[in-house]
C-alpha cells in the first residue's frame, strides 16, 4: 500500500497494482509514494515496480522506425528526476510536495537548491544519512526507515518505567482543570497571541501526537454545553481559586499565577518507538513568555544547563506543604511534583515560548524541529494522510502511527488481524463541542482478506426507526440492514467467516439452520432476503419509575416495569408471516406456561394461570415486523407510539439534540438516556450520599429536562481501493461515569433491606 502525491496532498492509500494501472493507462505520468508506515517519499522510478510501469509506458508511447530494436537500457525515465540523494524531507510549508514534473530534484549531477523540490538535503539537521531506494523492496528495507532526527538506541538503555507518564498525567489534570473554568470569554478576546502548534514542534518520526489546539476556544466552548448549569458556577472564583493554588505550590505571586493562566494556549503528548523502548514528550504553548520566566523563578525551579541552543533545563524540586489538611487537590499535586532529576528533562525555550517535559532523546529532537528548522510531524506523509480528518471545530486531535499495531506477536490474533484489522492508514480522533455535548470521532482504516468485498457495500442511511418509538425509550440500537447481497449469498458468507474462525461452529450452525427450516418449512435465504433497510432494538419504562426494593428484585412483578421493543423494516413480508404462522401451529401449542392469543398474522402470548400483568406481541404494521414484550401498559404505548405516532422520540427535545450531534447517516447508532438514568439512580438518598463523598457534584449537571445530557454513539463506514475506513462518532461518554458510580452502590444497596423508595 502507497501514499500517492501528484503535487497535491497525499492521496490513498492505493495497492502497487492500482497504482501500476494508472501508469499504464497514462493517468499517472509522475509523482511521490510513500509506503505505509514509513514516512519518506521516493520518485515513482525509485520504486522497481513503478519504474518498470514507467518504462513500458515510454516504449510503448514511442515511434519505432522499422528494423531498430527495443530502446537502451533505461530509457523511459521521467525528465527531472535526480539521483536518491536529492531527496530530502518534504518542505514544512506549502507547496508541501513541490511542483510536478520536476519537484523530485534536478538533473542527476547537480546537488538539491535548498527551497527546491522536497525541501532540505539529506544533510539538514536532524536528519539521518541519505536513504536510497533498496532492489528488493518499496524504499529502505525493514528496520533501515530513514528517520529523521531520531536518536540511535545507547547500547544497554533499559525501557523506561512509568514515571513519564505520571508526570504527563499530572500536567494535563492541571490543564483539565484549567479549562473548567469559564474566564474562555476573557483570554480570548483580550490575549489574541498564538503558541506553536505542537504539530510542527514534535519530530518528524513521532509515532503518537495528542494536540490540544486551543485551550482558550476550549473554555469557551464549555459555555454553550447546554446540560451544564452554568448559573450554579461562580467561573471568577474558579478562575481566582485556581491561580491561588499555582501561586501557593510555587511562591510566586497572585497577578504572576494568574498570568500563566491567561497565557496558556495549547499542549501536546508525542511518542515514538512505541514497540520497543517508547520515547514520549508533553509539550506546553504559551503566547507570551514573561510569565514563564516569572514561574521559573520560583526557588523549586534549579537551572541545571542547557540543551539545544537556546534551551535552559531546570529541576523541579518537591515542596513540603506546612499542613494537607483543608488543602485543595491541586495544590497537593503541584506541591509534590518533582521533574528533570531522573530520566526526564524539563526545558524551557523562551524564543518559542514553550516548555518541554520528557525522554532527554525526545527533548533534544524537538529542539532540532523547533530551533534549527528539522523535520516535525506535520511533514510525516502519515500525519499529512491523517490531518484530513481534523476539522476546524476539533479542540482536541490524536494521531497514531498504523506500524505501531504491526508489531504482534501471537499467531492467532496476527491471523485475525490480517484476516480483518490490518492497518492501512493512521488511526485519527478528534474531540469538539456542541450544544448537546462533548463530541469524540476515531477513524481507523483497515484491510483484510477476510472482509466483505467493495462490491458488496451499501453505504449508511438515515435511521428513521427510533423517531418512531415512545418517549419512554431509554435506550435503544438502530442499525442498517440493508445489503446487496441475495440471502443466499450473505448465508454462504456468514457459514464461510464462521467457518474460517471455528470450523466446529460452523458445522453446528448449518446443521441448526436445516433443522430449523425443515421443522418450519420456511427458508433462512428467502427470510433475509425479505428484510428491508433498517431495524431498531428500544428499552422502555415509565417516566415517574422508582428505584426501590420492588424494583430492584428478581421475578415477573419486577419485569412489568420494564418493555423490549425490536421493529424490522421489510421488503417481503411473505416469508416472515408464513414464519409465524408455523410457530403458532407448530411450536408454540408445546409450551405450556403460556396462552396465545392469534392477532391476524401475528400473536400475543400472556402467562398461563398467573395474573401477570406482561406480555409478548407480534404484530405486521405496513410492511414492519414489530415485537414488543414487558409490561402491558408499555407494551400499549410502544404500540400506539410506533403504528399512531403517539408521544415518540421524534418530540424529544434532548434526543433530537444528540442527533444534531452526530452525522446524518450511520450503518449502527446508539443512544441512552444518560440523564433520565442518572436522576433515577441518585434520587435515592443512600446513592446520592455516596455520590457526593466521592467529590461528584451533580447539581452542576441538568438530568431532566429538554436540555438534560443524554449520550449517543454511532457507527459508519465506506471503502475504496478495497480499503475500509470504519468512524466512530461519540457524544458525552464521560457522562457513563456516574452511572458506574450508581450501579457499583446498588450492588450494595441491594442486597440491604429496606431499601429507601425515592
Amino acid at each position: 500500500m502507497f501514499y500517492l502525491n501528484r503535487g497535491g496532498g497525499p492521496e490513498g492509500p492505493y495497492e502497487e497494482g492500482r497504482i501500476a494501472a494508472m501508469i499504464h493507462s497514462g493517468e499517472l505520468t509522475q509523482g511521490g509514494v510513500c509506503p505505509v508506515g514509513q514516512n519518506q517519499w521516493w520518485a515513482l522510478n525509485q520504486i522497481p515496480a513503478f519504474a518498470q510501469a514507467l518504462a513500458q509506458r515510454a516504449a510503448a508511447s514511442a515511434p519505432t522506425p522499422g528494423g531498430y530494436g527495443p530502446p537502451p537500457a533505461g530509457h523511459g525515465a521521467p525528465p527531472g528526476y535526480g539521483p536518491p540523494a536529492g531527496y530530502g524531507a518534504p518542505p514544512a510549508q506549502p507547496p508541501v510536495y513541490g511542483p510536478a514534473p520536476t519537484a523530485y530534484g534536478p538533473p542527476a549531477a547537480a546537488a538539491p537548491p535548498v527551497g527546491a523540490g522536497y525541501g532540505p538535503g539529506p544533510t539538514a539537521p536532524g536528519y539521518g544519512p541519505p536513504p536510497g531506494p533498496t532492489s528488493g523492496g518499496y524504499g529502505p528495507p525493514p528496520g533501515a526507515v530513514p528517520n529523521p532526527g531520531a536518536r540511535r538506541t545507547i547500547p544497554g538503555e533499559k525501557k523506561k518505567g512509568g514515571r513519564t507518564l505520571l508526570i504527563v498525567g499530572l500536567v494535563f489534570v492541571l490543564l483539565a482543570f484549567l479549562a473548567t473554568t469559564a474566564v474562555g470569554a476573557y483570554l480570548l478576546f483580550f490575549n489574541k497571541s498564538q503558541a506553536v502548534a505542537m504539530s510542527a514542534a514534535m519530530p518528524r518520526d513521532s509515532e503518537m501526537l495528542l494536540e490540544l489546539t486551543d485551550l482558550h476556544q476550549l473554555v469557551v466552548d464549555f459555555k454553550d454545553v447546554e446540560y451544564l448549569d452554568t448559573s450554579l458556577r461562580d467561573d471568577k472564583r474558579v478562575f481566582d481559586d485556581t491561580a491561588d493554588s499555582i501561586a501557593k505550590a510555587f511562591d510566586i505571586s497572585l497577578d504572576d499565577a494568574r498570568a500563566l493562566l491567561v497565557t496558556t494556549r495549547s499542549a501536546g503528548i508525542a511518542a515514538r518507538k512505541l514497540a520497543t523502548q517508547p520515547e514520549a514528550a508533553l509539550a506546553i504553548g504559551f503566547s507570551s513568555a514573561g510569565p514563564v520566566e516569572s514561574l521559573l523563578k520560583s526557588p523549586r525551579f534549579v537551572a541545571s544547563g542547557a540543551l539545544g541552543q537556546t534551551g535552559k533545563r531546570y529541576l523541579l524540586t518537591k515542596k513540603q506543604l506546612t499542613s494537607s489538611v483543608g488543602q485543595d487537590v491541586l495544590l497537593k499535586g503541584l506541591a509534590d511534583a518533582e521533574l528533570g532529576s531522573g530520566k526526564e528533562v524539563l526545558v524551557w525555550f523562551p524564543d518559542q515560548k514553550l516548555i518541554a517535559v520528557g525522554s532527554e532523546a525526545f527533548v533534544n529532537d524537538l529542539a532540532k524541529v523547533i530551533e534549527s528548522g528539522a523535520a516535525a510531524i506535520d511533514t510525516n506523509p502519515s500525519y499529512q494522510a491523517a490531518s484530513k480528518d481534523f476539522d476546524d471545530s476539533a479542540r482536541l486531535t490524536a494521531f497514531l502511527d498504523p506500524t505501531v499495531l504491526s508489531s504482534v506477536g501471537d499467531a492467532k490474533v496476527k491471523e485475525l488481524i490480517d484476516g480483518y484489522f490490518k492497518p492501512a492508514g493512521p488511526i485519527t480522533g478528534t474531540l469538539g463541542v456542541k450544544s448537546a455535548g462533548f463530541v469524540g470521532t476515531l477513524t481507523g482504516r483497515v484491510i483484510g482478506s477476510k472482509l466483505p468485498k467493495a462490491s458488496s457495500y451499501d453505504p449508511p442511511v438515515k435511521l428513521e426507526l427510533p423517531a418512531r418509538l415512545p418517549v419512554e425509550t431509554f435506550a435503544y440500537v438502530a442499525l442498517q440492514t440493508q445489503m446487496k447481497m441475495s440471502g443466499a449469498e450473505a448465508q454462504k458468507m456468514l457459514l464461510e467467516q464462521l467457518e474460517a474462525a471455528n470450523p466446529r461452529s460452523a458445522r453446528e450452525a448449518q446443521q441448526g439452520v436445516e433443522q430449523m427450516e425443515k421443522a418450519l418449512g420456511v427458508s433462512l435465504a428467502k427470510l433475509i432476503d425479505g428484510l428491508g433497510g433498517e431495524a431498531a432494538l428500544a428499552i422502555a419504562a415509565p417516566a415517574d419509575l422508582s428505584l426501590d426494593a420492588g424494583l430492584l428484585s428478581p421475578g415477573p412483578q419486577a419485569a412489568a416495569n420494564f418493555n423490549v421493543t425490536w421493529v424490522q423494516q421489510l421488503k417481503d413480508d411473505a416469508e416472515l408471516k408464513r414464519l409465524s404462522t408455523q410457530l403458532k401451529q407448530k411450536l408454540i401449542p408445546a409450551v405450556r406456561e403460556v396462552t396465545m392469543t392469534e392477532d391476524g398474522p401475528g400473536f400475543t402470548l400472556t402467562p398461563r394461570g398467573a395474573p401477570l400483568p406482561v406480555s409478548l406481541r407480534v404484530k405486521f404494521f405496513d410492511k414492519h415486523l414489530f415485537i414488543t414484550a414487558g409490561g402491558n401498559t408499555l407494551c400499549d404505548r410502544a404500540e400506539g407510539a410506533f403504528s399512531k405516532g403517539d408521544r415518540t422520540l421524534k418530540d424529544e427535545a434532548a434526543h433530537q439534540a444528540a442527533l444534531g450531534a452526530l452525522p446524518e447517516k450511520h450503518h449502527v447508532r446508539l443512544w441512552l438516556d444518560t440523564g433520565r438514568i442518572s436522576d433515577a439512580v441518585f434520587k435515592n438518598p443512600l446513592i446520592r450520599a455516596k455520590a457526593a463523598e466521592n467529590g461528584m457534584q451533580l447539581e452542576k449537571f441538568r438530568l431532566t429536562g429538554p436540555q438534560r445530557v443524554t449520550t449517543a454513539l454511532s457507527v459508519t463506514s465506506s471503502v475504496e481501493n478495497e480499503v475500509w475506513t470504519y468512524r466512530v462518532d461519540a457524544l458525552n461518554l464521560q457522562a457513563l461515569a456516574p452511572l458506574g458510580l450508581g450501579a457499583a452502590s446498588l450492588s450494595g444497596l441491594g442486597r440491604r433491606s429496606g431499601l429507601p423508595p425515592l
